[in-house]
Parts: C-alpha cells; structure tokens; sequence
C-alpha cells in the first residue's frame, strides 16, 4: 500500500473516533473560515475593480502645419499650400502617378530636386500660401480607365544661419522628428 492510501486510511479511522462534541467543534471552524473568507471577497474584489480617470494634458506642438489647395482642370492640377501654423516654413511636393502618365510640373517660385521633390524656394510666412504649382497630365488615348494623380507635400520650419538669413528650402530639416526625454522620477 502507498503512503497516500495509509494517510487516506489513518485520517479516515480518526474521523470515526471523533466524538459529537468534535465534529461540532470542526464544522464551527470550518462556518468561520467561510465567513472570514466570504466577508473579505467584497473588498478584494473592490480593489481589483477601482479606477480613476484623468483630465486634461498637455498639448504638443510638432512644427508647422500646412493645408494642400487642388483644382482640376483641363488635365491640369493646379497646388498651392497654405501655411496654417503657428511659425514660418518651408514647403516641397511630389506628384505621383502611374508609369503610363507623363506629369510635368511648373510654377515660379519652384524648382525640382534630384529626390523627386519640386521645392518652393521661398519662407512660406504664417497665414501666407505658396504661388501656384500647375502639374500637367498627359494621358495616353489607349487609357479607358480612371486613374489617381496623388500630391505629396510636406514642411518643414525655416533654419537660419549664424547671420540670421534663412537657409535655402533643400537644406531644411525634413528629416527632424520630435523627441521627448524623460524627466528625472519619471519611468
């Protein structure tokens, strides 16, 4: 016989042993573990269930923001951008279509760049917008489909040199992100 049987066994017999007075005894502590138990589920449970909310934050400001003006006509897209921030900024487009579409762009103010991008080369101040950018499309007469001519825009805020002139729209930071560092207590 295994150890377990013979402890099943002995536990067993002691129980027959008991007398009434004992089982009384037992099931009275038994009732009060329950009802220790049962009395502390409800605050537990409360803890596990308490939540708190917030208000408020803390607004972020990421750089200048801008608004993209489109007008369609006569396959011609005409763009200018607006600038809806709170400081001075740069501004470049691309145009993008299908491989079967030619798309040339022009506009005073505007030049292309080697990475696809046409850049206005003057500060777009605050409340100010671009001079127009006109895309003309030529479109193929074995086209029957319809299609999406996609403007991609983007600003960045002026830099300036050591003498205090601003520096020319290529050389803008486009590449800067936002970086947040934690403050000392913080995890």
């Amino acid at each position: 016989m295994g150890m377990g049987a013979e402890l099943m066994k002995k536990l067993s017999e002691s129980c027959k042993k008991l007398n009434r007075n004992h089982r009384i005894l037992v099931c009275a502590a038994f009732a009060a573990t329950l009802i220790v138990c049962g009395v502390s589920v409800k605050p537990t449970l409360a803890y596990f269930t308490t939540y708190a909310t917030a208000k408020g934050g803390i607004s972020v400001d990421i750089g200048p923001t801008t608004d993209v003006k489109e007008k369609f006509k006569d396959w011609k897209k005409t763009i200018e951008i607006e600038n809806t921030g709170k400081a001075d900024c740069f501004v470049r487009v691309k145009v993008i279509a299908a491989s079967q579409f030619d798309i040339q762009a022009s506009g005073s103010n505007w030049s292309l760049s080697d990475d696809g991008y046409w850049y206005y080369s003057q500060v777009v101040p605050v409340g100010g917008k671009t001079e127009p950018i006109v895309a003309a499309i030529t479109v193929s007469e074995k086209v029957k489909t319809s299609f999406n001519v996609v403007v991609v825009q983007e600003c960045a805020p002026v830099t300036y040199d050591e003498n205090g002139n601003p520096c020319v729209a290529p050389d803008a930071k486009w590449d800067a992100t936002a970086q947040y560092d934690k403050e000392e207590g913080e995890e």
